[in-house]
C-alpha cells in the first residue's frame, strides 16, 4: 500500500491536514502500511513520527523535503520502523555532531539494515558521517 501526501497546495492552511492525518495514525489506519511518501513543505518533524511511530512494518519511506537530522532524529525513526530497508532522506544539522558509542552503534545497526538509502545531505561534519555510516 502506498500512502502520498503532497502539501503544497496546503501551505497557507495545513492544520486541517495535520489534523486528519493524527486521526488516521491514532485509529491504526497507518499500522500494516509498508510503503510512505511524503512531500511536505513545513519543518514540523515532530508530526512526522507521530504519524509513523505506529508503522511497525514500514519497509519503505521517503522523506526528501523534510530537513532531518543524524543525531535526533534518525535514531527514532529507526527504532519505530524496524523493519525499514529503503530510506530517501534529506539530512540537516546545525551543530557539531557528537555522538557516543551507544547512538553511534544504533545508526550503524539501523543504516546496514537499509537496502536502498538515498540521501540529501546539509552537514558539515565528515569524519562522524563517515564513521557512522560503514
Amino acid at each position: 500500500m502506498d500512502r502520498s501526501l503532497d502539501d503544497r497546495q496546503y501551505l497557507m492552511k495545513p492544520d486541517s491536514r495535520l489534523v486528519s492525518l493524527e486521526r488516521l495514525a491514532d485509529g491504526g489506519y497507518f499500522k500494516n502500511s509498508r510503503k510512505m511518501k511524503v512531500n511536505w513543505y513545513l519543518p514540523s518533524v515532530p508530526f512526522l513520527f507521530r504519524v509513523i511511530r505506529p508503522m511497525n512494518n514500514l519497509e519503505t519511506l521517503s522523506i526528501l523535503e523534510w530537513e532531518l537530522t543524524l543525531t535526533d532524529d534518525l535514531p527514532q525513526l529507526f527504532r519505530s520502523c524496524p523493519k525499514l530497508t529503503e530510506l530517501r532522506l534529506k539530512l540537516f544539522e546545525s551543530k557539531k555532531l557528537e555522538m557516543n558509542e551507544e547512538l553511534e552503534n544504533e545508526l550503524r545497526s539501523g543504516f546496514q539494515r537499509l537496502q536502498i538509502f538515498e540521501l540529501r545531505w546539509d552537514i558539515d561534519s565528515g569524519p562522524v558521517s563517515r564513521e557512522v555510516l560503514t
